[in-house]
Formats: C-alpha cells, sequence, structure tokens
C-alpha cells in the first residue's frame, strides 16, 4: 500500500464511521452496549486512544527525531483504561478530541518524506510497521468497529 491510498483510506474511514453514527441521539451513543460492554461513545473514545498513541511518535520523527512508540503490552488493560479516563466525557467532548486527534496527525504526516513512510518500527500495538501500514492499520481498526455499530443499528 501506497501513502496516498493509506491516507484515502483513512479519510474513508472516517467518512463511514461519521456516516453510520449521523442522525443518532445522545442517547443513542451512550444507552446501548454495541460491542462487549462499550457503547458508540465508547467505541469512539477508544479509536481515538489508539490514533493519540501515534500523535507525539509522529510529531517527533516529523522533525527529524526518532520513531519511538510507547508500546502497549497489555491491550485489554489499556482500551479499559482509555475509556474510563473518557467515561464522564460528553459526545461533544469526544467528538472534538477525534476531529483534533485526526488533525494533528495528518499535520504530521504531511511532513514526512516518502522514505520516512516506508520505513519499519515498532507501533504502538507491538507489530513492526511502516508508517504508511501503521495509518492503514488506524483505517481498518476504525472499519472493523463501524461494522460493529452498523451491525448493531440494523437490530
Amino acid at each position: 500500500m501506497e501513502k496516498e491510498e493509506a491516507l484515502n483510506r483513512f479519510s474513508s474511514s472516517r467518512q463511514a464511521l461519521f456516516d453510520a453514527i449521523a442522525g443518532l441521539s445522545e442517547s443513542d451513543l451512550t444507552s446501548h452496549q454495541v460491542e462487549g460492554i462499550w457503547t458508540i461513545k465508547d467505541l469512539l473514545g477508544h479509536i481515538t486512544a489508539w490514533e493519540q498513541s501515534l500523535r507525539e511518535p509522529l510529531r517527533v520523527y516529523s522533525t527529524g527525531g526518532p520513531f519511538v512508540s510507547q508500546i502497549v503490552s497489555d491491550g485489554e488493560a489499556w482500551n479499559l483504561e482509555q475509556a474510563s479516563r473518557r467515561s464522564s466525557w460528553s459526545i461533544s467532548e469526544i467528538r472534538n478530541e477525534m476531529e483534533i486527534t485526526r488533525q494533528d496527525l495528518l499535520d504530521e504526516l504531511q511532513k514526512l518524506s516518502k522514505e520516512q513512510w516506508g520505513t519499519a518500527f515498532l507501533a504502538p500495538w507491538g507489530d513492526s510497521n511502516t508508517v504508511t501500514e501503521m495509518i492503514s492499520g488506524l483505517a481498518w481498526h476504525e472499519e472493523e468497529h463501524t461494522k460493529s455499530i452498523l451491525k448493531f443499528l440494523e437490530k
């Protein structure tokens, strides 16, 4: 996968997610368990938390420093910690965090050279990935949760 394809997928995954939840009430977003114990609001925060895990490493890398991510060794515990941190947030706060985080990532990604996009590092989730693969992986992650939301809404 090339840089442009990864960026297009990253954009498309977000649009599909927002299309899936368009028109839902705050109650719809916060009251129903969609995936395990998680509501749609929880999933939105979860998606953003994983995007944030790349924000600082990309910021440093885009300015010529090393790409060093904090490896999440216990994903389940980390996910619960992130959900707990956002549990009292409003939908507006969650959406704002999503938009700021995504824009921050896109801003840093635009600074990278072609070589930087193709260099592999340890991603926060523990795999060795190029930046292109990491961005595509974030898009895949968002697509998977969007599928869960759509499946729930079909019921």
